[in-house]
């Protein structure tokens, strides 16, 4: 018998929101972690697919990137087939594409404005799983440790604090979330049998460039009195780096028997009764 050595995450990783923000966070810690390739799946310009892919090859990591749609079947099909084209396989998926969506009480809510949030935050959640269960189903284990169990595939979506909580002005985020984590769920339970985990995590409060615009004045005038209150109720900053390295962690063959699970990466927020 002897240490574990070599790469902690071997395999091909698939992000969706790949280019900035958690997703990239995520890309470039599997990168860290001795990844040999990474799909980095977003709708955003070149610019920052250029800059997501540098941090991602700055650790000797092979990264591809593919414009698409989160929302649309077609794109995400496609997606999938290109990251197998160029790797293989997909060991690793994350589903960190996503939106705040309307800050409008219910009584004043778009309800096409609602609805784009289902889209991008639930359905982009459901696609981007379908198809890289199909995936996963067709492909042979990971290589893991002696005696334990094997690992076809496993893939963490992004939930929230919202997948629990909620706050006036966020019902379209709310209900978004918490169906990203009903279908983790349901997802979980229908991979198990063909030794692909599904669970979700759901981080705390990081000043993203999605929530920025509504920090500083956007449709949810969060303001930054509010957001330094949140913050507290944290115990501190947040680090995107911090749900990167949760993501690959909860990915692990090591991590076998944790399935259909939601983890809070926040600080002990949602534990916390007080604002302090």
């Amino acid at each position: 018998m002897s240490r574990r050595s070599g790469p902690l995450a071997p395999g091909i990783a698939f992000i969706t929101g790949g280019a900035r923000g958690l997703g990239n966070a995520i890309a470039v810690s599997f990168a860290k972690e001795g990844a040999s390739g990474v799909a980095i799946v977003d709708i955003q310009h070149d610019v920052t697919f250029q800059e997501g892919r540098k941090k991602v090859e700055e650790f000797g990591c092979e990264c591809l990137t593919i414009r698409a749609d989160v929302t649309k079947e077609e794109d995400m099909e496609r997606a999938v087939k290109e990251a197998v084209e160029k790797f293989g396989r997909i060991d690793y998926a994350a589903n960190f594409a996503g939106i705040v969506g309307p800050g409008a009480p219910i009584s004043e809510i778009d309800v096409s404005e609602w609805q784009k949030t289902q889209d991008v935050n639930s359905k982009g959640v459901l696609l981007a799983t379908k198809y890289e269960m199909r995936q996963m189903m067709k492909q042979e284990s990971i290589e893991v440790e002696l005696g334990r169990v094997l690992q076809r595939g496993s893939i963490v979506n992004c939930a929230s604090v919202n997948s629990l909580q909620s706050m006036p002005g966020t019902s379209a985020y709310t209900a978004s979330k918490h169906a990203c984590h009903g279908i983790t769920k349901a997802a979980a339970l229908e991979g198990r049998s063909c030794n692909i985990r599904v669970n979700a995590v759901s981080p705390g409060f990081l000043l993203t460039k999605m929530i920025e615009s509504s920090v500083l004045g956007g449709d949810m005038k969060l303001g930054q009195e509010m957001w330094s209150t949140f913050e507290a109720r944290q115990g501190r900053k947040a680090q995107f780096e911090e749900v990167g390295d949760v993501v690959v962690l909860m990915s692990l063959p090591r991590m076998s028997l944790v399935n259909g699970q939601n983890l809070f990466i926040d600080g002990g927020f949602t534990i916390n009764e007080s604002n302090t």
